[in-house]
């Protein structure tokens, strides 16, 4: 089975993902999904990437980062795929095992795992699970996800109504990815096991309190929880969010929002 890397990048930040690339690796490719603004100047493919025949790139117009990975995903061969950012660097030994997890789980359709940061570490879990059961306070971030193609391609995709530079909500899209997969009956597992190493905040962690984010996490609470404790959870966000009673109503306020724009715009996936 070969393992293949999607490569997310916008505009200039081309010129980072060579440092995602180990060196050439048996059964391990590269595909960078370049994205770029209609305002945006394209420069040359570097070099250095342009050299590697484990590389391939393809270019999207537009902005949207749940856009830009739904272009790698299209575009993607390998047997299994791996999504990536291109401020991250690997642990090589241990992405050669990713392989294996989907070899000796023939059910498996997604898997999880983990990543290392010294300056934002994020606690898991030491045990896997099924995402169906999920534990208390685990979330997914993009760049944990491998799948394996034929369960994805054509079938899963990330919703573009969320994440960076999306018209509205800016966060949220892995975990409406997660759900969207789970909704399809889709196999999905967390392994305890770290894969590649990022010192940079996730966006919900640089944008916590923003009013784009706390509407993103309405539209999530309308999409996710169908079995009547949504309402709940909205003044359980806003409180959260804002302690102050008169910033509890300015949070509630964006909160609600999210939930009434994602009810007036979503489309299943």
């Amino acid at each position: 089975m070969t393992l293949e890397i999607l490569i997310c990048t916008y505009n200039e930040r081309i010129g980072s993902v060579y440092s995602v690339l180990m060196k050439p690796m048996h059964n391990i490719s590269y595909l960078v999904s370049w994205q770029q603004s209609d305002d945006y100047n394209a420069i040359d493919l570097p070099a250095c990437l342009a050299s590697r025949d484990d590389v391939k790139v393809v270019t999207l117009h537009g902005t949207g980062l749940s856009n830009n990975r739904n272009n790698a995903i299209d575009n993607a061969t390998g047997d299994i795929c791996l999504i990536a950012d291109d401020d991250i660097t690997y642990i090589p030994n241990h992405v050669e095992h990713i392989v294996e997890y989907f070899e000796s789980h023939p059910s498996l359709d997604i898997a999880s795992f983990r990543y290392e940061s010294r300056q934002h570490p994020k606690d898991y879990p030491s045990y896997s699970f099924d995402l169906r059961q999920p534990m208390k306070g685990y979330y997914v971030a993009s760049i944990e996800i491998a799948f394996r193609r034929r369960s994805v391609q054509g079938k899963l995709k990330f919703n573009p109504l969320f994440g960076a530079n999306a018209p509205v909500l800016n966060s949220c899209e892995e975990a409406v990815f997660v759900l969207d997969a789970l909704d399809k009956g889709l196999n999905w597992y967390f392994f305890p096991y770290a894969i590649a190493r990022h010192e940079g905040a996730t966006t919900a962690e640089r944008l916590a309190g923003e009013p784009s984010t706390l509407m993103s996490n309405g539209a999530y609470i309308y999409l996710a929880y169908k079995d009547g404790t949504a309402p709940l959870r909205y003044l359980l966000l806003a409180w959260r969010s804002c302690r102050n009673p008169l910033k509890f109503f300015t949070a509630l306020r964006y909160v609600l929002r999210g939930m009434k724009y994602i009810k007036k715009n979503y489309v299943p996936a």
